[in-house]
């Protein structure tokens, strides 16, 4: 009873945070530039600090080998994940074009930007090992079939050309 008490307290924390994000932005506390300003703060210095901090301290070589596991257990929940998402393209007639955004989006979670605050929020610490594990699973994923499904299941007429993307650093799914 007392980890369902303790996510219910995790959860609401974080609601209150966002409320009284909600009330400071309505009340004038922040400028427009806040929001954007804040996002580059968090995606570009604190998100990967903290990521490579995690990695560091909680994932050793004798951890990484103990949940080896893990990794079988995470690319079995994947596929079985592409098997469903390719079904419910079939089921609910998904439109070329969307198919492959679709299949990508049912099966490759926001490991990091949701789930990691959730994750350390609802489990604390203890679960950072198994968290980076299915991370490692997530990245797999989304960057080598996820992106290789986008990029085949979009119309040749609004794909961005490879030079492009290498001369921009923008991805293949990026548009202006």
């Amino acid at each position: 009873m007392t980890a369902l008490a303790t996510s219910i307290q995790s959860v609401l924390t974080i609601l209150l945070i966002i409320a009284l994000g909600y009330m400071l932005q309505r009340k004038g506390w922040f400028p427009d530039s806040f929001g954007g300003t804040v996002s580059n703060l968090l995606m570009k210095v604190a998100l990967p600090a903290s990521i490579f901090i995690s990695v560091l301290e909680r994932l050793t070589l004798d951890k990484l080998v103990s949940l080896a596991s893990g990794l079988v257990y995470g690319f079995i929940a994947v596929a079985i994940g592409y098997l469903v998402a390719f079904a419910l393209v079939k089921i609910l007639k998904v439109r070329p074009g969307r198919r492959g955004t679709f299949i990508n989006m049912f099966v490759n979670a926001n490991t990091i930007f949701i789930g990691l605050p959730l994750n350390l929020a609802l489990f604390g610490n203890k679960s950072m090992a198994y968290f980076l594990i299915y991370y490692v699973v997530n990245t797999v994923s989304t960057w080598t079939l996820g992106a290789f499904l986008m990029l085949r299941m979009t119309p040749r007429a609004s794909r961005v050309a490879p030079k492009r993307v290498a001369l921009t650093g923008r991805s293949c799914c990026q548009h202006h």
